[in-house]
């Protein structure tokens, strides 16, 4: 299972992480702390609570030097071997001396479970001395007891030594007995036999006051260390795995930055982890989409200008040229006088030719002005197309064109700058006039649609070539480069557009168009809320 899913916060995953560490850590130091205590608890065991019989194998094939004395008898102890007459075959400890087999006779038999006590009293013959061999079970209970008792001459008053020759304990003898030697010591042996079938001794030298303090600090010390050593490592495994989750997306939103910096190809920023990264991450994306549409949106807008510098000077350099080759005739007399007049309708036309292309370019970079408002206010837009159509139907009807209306009679009221959406109307209804022949059919028609007022101005002429309908509403865009009459200054509709979009509606061109027309435009005006 993932310490994190898709969509988790990154607090959430430091917090599972900090319990996986917690936990990790936890374990560690349980199993640390039962180590230590298991060596502790072996380090303060007795000799006589021990099994030695578990070492046989190892004293049979005589690898005495690997027998473990710290864990047996604990620091300061020693053992001995020796035959079965005491003579000394392997000592830790030089100076000891062989055993006299009397005196080996006394040394206590090791026994698990089983202590030797000694207590001395007074008597008539004097001092008496008792040990007793103390067999207790596990819940220190006393199972047997084998007691001795020795007069003050050495000699056994009651019980038996096994081994022993008889007559009075000599002093080393005595000492080894009663425990009294070699000082600071508790002494005791152990029967095993050698890989040659001889009987032999192993005699074990437990400290009578058993030196724990440095058994168990180098115990203790040693698990804080280990300790210790497992935190450094699962702490700097932890820091390893913050620095990865935070330098992976950070190197990833480095690389997409100098990517976009230089200008290079980009490409999105692909990330799954802690839900905050991936925020990040996906709003880089966003960012670095909208600058590279942004970027796009600059370089045509660069060509557009590029192209509008390119059409203005061409609109404007013909009926230039032509005034000027006219006016430049008339002066100089090469003109016959009758043709005079012509000349001068000529220079009158692309004068005013001239005025109408001027007029369009201040109108369209009017509109373009970030600071180009209008002046709306509240009316019906039904009226407002009854006026215009009353005000046009003679040049409709002159120039053969047959208008067909179609507006409801209740009002539909919307915010207009009645002069700036005229231009509208009277855009769509010149270029229908300009590019279509007499005969042709006109259709206005207005209406109601999911709250909006929408207008259908259509013509039934020759329609607008399809590769001009995708861009039909940019400037300096003619319809007549299809039709070839060579008219207008390819502004109008690219006015059209930016003054309905100003009033908060749209106009398109509907592609295609209805049955029986050749050319459609929507325009969509929203209604004020009664």
């Amino acid at each position: 299972m993932k310490l994190w899913s898709k969509r988790s916060g990154y607090f959430h995953t430091l917090l599972r992480y900090f319990a996986a560490f917690s936990l990790l850590l936890l374990a560690a130091g349980a199993l640390l702390l039962g180590w230590a205590m298991h060596d502790s608890a072996s380090a303060i065991t007795l000799v006589s609570q021990r099994d030695l019989a578990e070492y046989d194998t190892l004293l049979r094939q005589g690898r005495y030097d690997r027998f473990p004395v710290d864990k047996v008898l604990g620091e300061g102890g020693y053992i001995q071997v020796t035959d079965s007459n005491g003579r000394v075959l392997y000592t830790q400890r030089e100076g000891g001396g062989d055993f006299t087999p009397d005196e080996l006779a006394c040394v206590p038999l090791h026994q698990q479970g089983v202590y030797r006590s000694v207590s001395r009293w007074e008597s008539a013959q004097g001092e008496m001395t008792l040990v007793a061999s103390d067999a207790m079970s596990a819940n220190d209970y006393l199972l047997s007891q084998e007691p001795l008792i020795l007069r003050p001459d050495g000699t056994i008053a009651y019980g038996s030594i096994p081994g022993y020759s008889g007559g009075a304990l000599d002093g080393r003898a005595y000492g080894y007995l009663t425990q009294t030697l070699p000082e600071d010591y508790l002494i005791w042996k152990h029967p095993f036999t050698g890989e040659d079938g001889e009987s032999r001794w192993l005699i074990l030298y437990e400290a009578e006051s058993l030196p724990l303090g440095g058994t168990l600090g180098n115990i203790w010390l040693r698990t804080l260390v280990l300790f210790l050593l497992v935190y450094a490592v699962v702490l700097v495994g932890m820091t390893q795995w913050l620095s990865r989750r935070v330098s992976r997306p950070l190197n990833k939103l480095s690389h997409g930055l100098s990517a976009l910096a230089h200008q290079r190809s980009y490409h999105p920023i692909q990330y799954r982890g802690p839900r905050e990264f991936e925020e990040i991450c996906q709003a880089f994306n966003r960012l670095a989409s909208r600058l590279q549409e942004s970027e796009l949106q600059r370089i045509a807008l660069e060509q557009n200008r590029q192209k509008l510098l390119a059409d203005i000077s061409h609109d404007l350099k013909t009926p230039i040229t032509v005034i000027q080759g006219y006016a430049k005739a008339v002066r100089d007399g090469l003109v016959p006088p009758e043709k005079v007049p012509d000349y001068l309708d000529i220079i009158q036309q692309k004068a005013n030719r001239l005025t109408d292309l001027i007029e369009s370019f201040h109108e369209y970079s009017k509109l373009e002005h970030p600071q180009f408002t209008l002046h709306t206010e509240p009316m019906d837009l039904c009226e407002v197309l009854r006026e215009y159509l009353a005000d046009k139907y003679s040049e409709l009807e002159l120039a053969g064109f047959v208008p067909q209306i179609d507006i409801p009679e209740e009002p539909l009221r919307c915010a207009l700058d009645k002069t700036a959406f005229v231009r509208v109307l009277e855009n769509l209804v010149g270029n229908a006039l300009k590019h279509n022949p007499a005969g042709t059919r006109m259709l206005f028609s207005l209406s109601l649609r999911e709250g909006q007022a929408r207008l259908l101005i259509a013509d039934s002429g020759t329609g607008i070539p399809l590769d001009l309908t995708e861009r039909i509403f940019d400037p300096f865009v003619v319809g007549d480069e299809a039709r070839t009459t060579r008219q207008g200054s390819g502004l109008g509709l690219a006015i059209s557009r930016k003054i309905v979009e100003a009033h908060g509606g749209s106009i398109c061109l509907v592609q295609p168009p209805h049955p029986g027309w050749g050319a459609e435009f929507e325009v969509l005006l929203p209604l004020l809320s009664s």
